[in-house]
């Protein structure tokens, strides 16, 4: 399109400046001219953008006109003359050809000059101004979206020269993001979801009956027969909008929603033992909705489910507690995975798939022994050496079981992934017994790791356990060599 001279005026290349030391802004204007547009009112402040919930399935309305401000910087204006006001998109198109009223300079005159056809992603406008204190341009554009795409505009600012007004000339600002609307929280951090540290104790008799409460361990809000293993919820954003229509995601988008949690209970689902939510599965707070149905009539698997109506999005989530039976039972270890599902209203949304995430271990107090440099059978291959550990239960009762777990590892082999967790050796070491660990052992339970430190772990007081380690080489030599850290080593030598 030809250029449209308002004003048959010398090209102006600098700008008119009364002190002014920023650039000019992009925002969202505070209110729209029409009442179907977007504004700041819809968006909740000038710059934040219009956020759309990516689980929406709506794709009407197609677009949207969003009312828009360019606005110079304090004591700024547009020089006197023609100047251009240009227009990019990204992430989303013209849904239908601009008129020149897209854009309003009070004060100024303004034309389209060029571009801003339906489906392109950029205009320039031609801005003229005598002089009179035209400091801001106001856009009304209709934008359509790619799918799934977030959208960004972005204002240069110039003189007919090329100049930059209000350097530098370009602003931009996001109008669309896409946001997660539904969201679930797991919280099994120590002093957070899960509150204390949670180990059965050695230190009762039977062992392992409780809890151990205390420093690190069970503290205010638990005790040594129950424990909180972290805290699920299901935020609801409010603020965000499933189509963009200005309809707005409401708690009542959630229809159904379900908990599934895996873990042993064999210690809590005989009587006067539980394993449920502290409280009704509160999606939101304020709930209104029916109890919580659980079932322990599996040993690894609870099953909770429940139908609601949410509220306000609560603050904290809601605690998963176990609570051992009446009987003192001994309590197992064990991994807790909980896998949250939920339905959301199907005429305005797709379905997604289970929220995953863990809680909280139930461990047991023990005996840690770390065990540097050791090796797996490729290393014992090349080098000719191997290590053998022995380890002697001294007390009159078995232990508990044996566990081993690669701290870190060089050379290893390839595709090996060291083991999250501890991996058991031996069920127990037998009353006044032993267990010898070596090479071929270490490298069937914990893979080729090649060389590195290795942790064993008995359930077991350090009283009742002795532990030595050693390597025979090639030649045939045996030596017997050091457990444990630096800090160890360090304190074995400032005993006095």
């Amino acid at each position: 399109m030809t250029k449209n001279v308002l004003l048959a005026a010398t090209a102006v290349s600098v700008m008119a400046f009364a002190g002014a030391a920023s650039a000019h802004t992009l925002t969202y204007r505070a209110a729209p001219t029409v009442a179907s547009h977007i504004s700041a009112i819809e968006t909740g402040g000038a710059t934040a953008p219009y956020k759309l919930a990516i689980e929406s399935s709506l794709t009407t309305p197609a677009f949207n006109t969003f009312a828009l401000v360019s606005t110079l910087s304090a004591g700024s204006q547009f020089p006197s003359g023609n100047n251009f006001v240009q227009i990019d998109l990204v992430g989303g198109t013209f849904n239908s050809g601009l008129a020149s009223s897209a854009v309003v300079a009070p004060g100024c005159t303004s034309v389209l000059s060029s571009g801003g056809t339906a489906g392109s992603t950029t205009a320039k406008f031609l801005v003229s101004s005598a002089g009179g204190g035209c400091n801001l341009a106001n856009l009304d554009l209709p934008i359509k979206p790619n799918a799934g795409s977030e959208v960004s505009v972005t204002t240069t600012l110039t003189t007919e020269a090329g100049a930059p007004i209000d350097p530098p000339s370009a602003a931009t600002l996001k109008i669309i993001s896409r946001v997660d609307a539904f969201k679930v929280v797991f919280d099994s951090a120590i002093g957070g979801g899960a509150l204390g540290d949670t180990f059965a104790t050695l230190t009762v008799n039977p062992v392992y009956t409780t809890f151990k409460v205390g420093a690190d361990a069970h503290g205010v809000g638990e005790t040594a027969t129950v424990g909180q293993l972290g805290t699920i919820k299901l935020v609801v954003d409010t603020d965000a909008y499933k189509d963009l229509a200005k309809n707005a995601v409401v708690l009542g988008d959630v229809t159904e929603a379900g908990v599934t949690v895996d873990g042993n209970y064999n210690a809590f689902n005989g009587a006067g033992g539980s394993a449920a939510l502290g409280t009704a599965m509160t999606i939101n707070s304020g709930a209104t909705q029916a109890s919580l149905a659980s079932s322990l009539a599996v040993a690894t698997s609870l099953v909770m489910e429940a139908s609601l109506v949410p509220a306000a999005p609560a603050v904290s989530g809601v605690p998963f507690i176990v609570t051992r039976e009446t009987a003192a039972t001994a309590i197992p270890t064990s991994t807790y995975k909980a896998s949250v599902s939920y339905k959301l209203d199907a005429a305005s949304y797709n379905q997604e798939g289970p929220a995953l995430g863990d809680l909280e271990s139930i461990g047991r107090d023990g005996t840690n022994v770390v065990f540097p440099w050791m090796n797996s059978t490729a290393i014992q291959g090349a080098t000719g050496t191997s290590n053998i550990i022995r380890l002697g239960n001294i007390a009159g009762a078995a232990t508990g079981p044996v566990y081993a777990q690669v701290l870190n590892s060089v050379n290893a082999g390839a595709g090996y992934t060291p083991a999250a967790a501890p991996v058991q050796v031996f069920p127990s070491i037998a009353a006044n017994g032993e267990r010898v660990i070596n090479t071929a052992t270490l490298t069937t339970a914990l893979g080729e790791f090649g060389r590195g430190d290795v942790q064993i772990s008995v359930e077991a007081p350090s009283n009742t356990v002795t532990a030595r380690r050693y390597a025979t080489l090639a030649n045939g030599s045996v030596t017997e060599l050091n457990s444990g850290t630096v800090a160890s080593d360090q304190n074995q030598v400032n005993v006095p």
